[in-house]
């Protein structure tokens, strides 16, 4: 299955090079895609399956896409990514609707939305499925690093095949163990909203690999 990644950010990058380690196809979609020659040289040292282009290509080339665009400018990189390459393909978001001022981090969306279900509204046609915002990259891509992998990951999402084919990428890929899957994009307003919390805990810690565990 070839995966596109639209955003060329460190999770982008964590996650493409992770992925493509895996024996997956992956190109990453950047607005300056020139800019990653050096960094998909040193990738394509160990393996041969990863590429760059602009994020109108990257979108095309994935049967799977993966949306790493953070902040005000996530639903303009999708508009250049370009609907006709989003639809009906699976759009798996870790994406958060950040800003960061006096150095602390705060969410630009109002009560009762969400980033995700921006984008969902903004392409219908897309299956969005949001899962992994709250935590670091480094913990996406290797959950077994915090807990021996002892801990949780949360998916929202209005498809089941969609939400089914994410989980599955996840646990074969990178190794996931528990998946809850809190129901319908409107999930994304507490999955989202955990990111808060995630960063509070972070900055208490002293790093950023950590994430939450559900006990019952």
């Amino acid at each position: 299955m070839k995966i596109g990644i639209i955003g060329a950010g460190n999770a982008g990058k964590t996650l493409g090079s992770a992925l493509a380690k895996q024996g997956y196809p992956v190109m990453l979609g950047s607005r300056r895609p020139e800019k990653l020659a050096d960094w998909v040289q040193v990738e394509n040292a160990d393996h041969t399956t990863i590429f760059v282009g602009t994020l109108s290509e990257a979108a095309a080339f994935g049967e799977l896409l993966i949306h790493a665009v953070t902040g005000r400018d996530a639903i303009e990189a999708l508009n250049l990514a370009g609907e006709q390459n989003l639809h009906g393909k699976v759009l798996l978001d870790v994406s958060l609707p950040i800003d960061f001022k006096d150095g602390r981090m705060s969410l630009f969306t109002s009560t009762g939305e969400s980033l995700g279900e921006r984008i969902q509204f903004a392409f219908p046609e897309s299956k969005v499925v949001k899962v992994m915002n709250h935590i670091a990259a480094g913990v996406m891509v290797n959950p077994n690093s915090v807990a021996d992998g002892d801990h949780d990951l949360f998916m929202s999402g209005n498809d089941g095949a969609a939400k089914q084919a994410v989980s599955t990428l996840l646990q074969q890929a990178f190794g996931w163990k528990r998946i809850y899957d809190i129901g319908d994009i409107s999930g994304a307003q507490a999955t989202e909203g955990l990111a808060l919390l995630a960063s509070r805990v972070a900055s208490a810690l002293g790093h950023g690999m950590m994430n939450f565990k559900v006990s019952h």
